[in-house]
């Protein structure tokens, strides 16, 4: 790849600060380095609002569904509605797998050094689409109850990870890189995926990336306006409204956001340099434990 944006070859620090604050500190410098990219391309925002609109047609349907046939379990056609949300459940799981990959396709072209449009991400999703059709049913149940099982105990969390290597965010990590960039099946993504992981951060990696954590410190922001205009008097209810659009432009914010730092902790993976200005160190250390 020839770009003027390649950080020098990495090496490894000795020794790292772990505290909360160091990590936190490294979680908003991938947060803002992120949005530098993002001011760079602005138009790649298109992408996870996109899947908003798709996302809210989705769910329009079915609450219209709701009002026309009233609400389970009461209505005659409780077993046909839930039938209905489960499917919406799944096309949602769909829809987010498929803009996300069209992010992480778009990232990977400006790490090629080229501009990239919102048709570029788009085109690179497609190439993948049957894998990311499968990937999407696999994650949106067998992966679900993977998540739920690590939540609702220690004992289950540990089982997870003794059987994945890693929590399974982070062992599902490079699986849509892998699909988009290196054209792989999901049965293989995932495991090279893994692979990725333990040939650079080492095995048994906990956390959740330090850009997540940001975003829900902003979030939470929201909550503040939101609790005033539902507790409030009715005239305080714009306000609420106002939290909700906030979240949902954070979400898409986020998605970005996300995508980028995926597709650069990807490219270190493979390639030990550190592109767009990130730092070298914060990516050895993109976790926050």
């Amino acid at each position: 790849m020839h770009s003027t944006e390649w950080g020098r070859k990495t090496h490894h620090e000795s020794a790292p600060k772990t505290g909360l604050r160091a990590q936190l500190a490294r979680g908003f410098h991938l947060t803002f380095a992120s949005l530098r990219v993002l001011e760079r391309d602005p138009r790649l925002m298109a992408l996870p609002f996109l899947a908003l609109v798709f996302t809210g047609f989705v769910w329009l349907i079915v609450v219209v569904s709701v009002l026309a046939l009233g609400l389970p379990p009461a209505s005659s056609a409780s077993g046909f509605l839930y039938q209905e949300v489960f499917i919406a459940y799944l096309v949602t799981y769909f829809l987010s797998v498929y803009f996300m990959a069209a992010i992480v396709g778009a990232a990977a072209v400006r790490l090629q050094g080229r501009r990239p449009y919102v048709l570029d991400g788009l085109a690179a999703a497609n190439a993948s689409f049957f894998q990311i059709v499968l990937w999407s049913l696999f994650a949106a149940t067998a992966g679900v109850l993977l998540r739920v099982t690590a939540i609702r105990s220690e004992a289950g969390g540990r089982f997870v990870s003794r059987v994945l290597g890693y929590g399974w965010p982070l062992a599902t990590l490079f699986v849509l890189p892998t699909m988009v960039i290196e054209g792989l099946g999901p049965l293989r993504a995932f495991r090279r995926s893994r692979a990725l992981l333990r040939e650079r951060w080492g095995a048994h990696q906990k956390g959740v990336l330090g850009t997540g954590v940001v975003f829900l410190l902003l979030c939470s922001v929201g909550l503040v306006p939101f609790v005033y205009g539902i507790l409030g008097d009715p005239g305080n209810f714009g306000w609420a409204v106002g939290a909700v659009l906030y979240w949902l432009v954070l979400s898409a914010l986020w998605s970005v956001v996300h995508g980028i730092l995926v597709a650069t902790l990807y490219h270190y993976a493979l390639e030990s340099e550190a592109a767009f200005g990130f730092s070298w160190q914060a990516l050895n250390h993109p976790w926050i434990r």
